[in-house]
């Protein structure tokens, strides 16, 4: 048995790559909606807010769609 060294190193990159994406992505969701929450003491942010919740959308759906790919009945 031998090991393809290229395709695991392919695969450690790439997986350490998506998972610095979704966290990101998530944190600077959760960044954008308490921004919002702070600044609004008269103006009404809604900017921050939809890219907080479209951020949060943006990994759910990423995280979702891992799951569809791990999971043999969802096929």
């Amino acid at each position: 048995m031998t090991i393809n060294w290229g395709a695991l190193g392919l695969v450690a990159v790439s997986t350490i790559t998506a998972a610095i994406a979704i966290v990101g992505l998530f944190s600077l969701g959760v960044a954008a909606l308490t921004s919002a929450q702070r600044s609004r003491g008269g103006t009404a942010a809604t900017l921050p807010t939809v890219a907080g919740y479209a951020c949060l959308g943006v990994s759910g759906l990423i995280a979702a769609y891992g799951l569809y790919l791990i999971i043999p009945q969802f096929h």
